[in-house]
């Protein structure tokens, strides 16, 4: 396997991939994905922005996957302590070619770059119903700093 920065030419296998991904989101939390449609130009900007890219993870020049990274940064703010991290919006290894060690090789990619850009952490978020995405980050090394919550608000009397 082997590791290249998306062009151009790519946007519509990282299009398919991206309904993969999404169909998986949807189907575990409905209420919070719905599917989406990401444009040649979004696409196009990330591919061609210093501060973002998509690695693509091939096999003889077919994509099996991605990891979709952006360059962020905390500022100095009264609480946060500033800093310079590397957000991993989405990553995907496609389903036929999981647990082979490929998501590993990308994960260990995703760190690179995010060493070359001179950031001091790799983040993302994950669905907690993803248990094998958790277990996969986990065993990458990745812990856990914040857990996001939630409560639905029934907001019908409003409307």
């Amino acid at each position: 396997m082997e590791v290249r920065s998306a062009t151009i030419t790519d946007i519509g296998r990282i299009n398919e991939l991206f309904w993969e991904l999404d169909t998986d989101a949807i189907e575990t939390q409905p209420e919070h994905f719905q599917r989406g449609e990401r444009t040649f130009e979004y696409l196009n900007n990330i591919i061609n922005d210093y501060k973002s890219d998509f690695l693509l993870a091939t096999i003889d020049n077919c994509i099996i996957g991605f990891s979709l990274l952006f360059e962020k940064e905390v500022k100095d703010l009264s609480l946060l302590v500033p800093c310079k991290y590397t957000y991993v919006q989405d990553f995907i290894i496609t389903k036929a070619y999981r647990n082979y060690g490929y998501g590993t090789k990308l994960l260990e990619a995703s760190k690179d770059w995010a060493k070359e850009h001179d950031t001091q952490y790799l983040r993302l978020s994950v669905i907690p119903k993803n248990s094998d995405g958790i277990r996969f980050y986990k065993r990458n090394g990745m812990t856990e700093q914040m857990i996001t919550m939630e409560c639905p608000i029934n907001n019908k009397d409003k409307l």
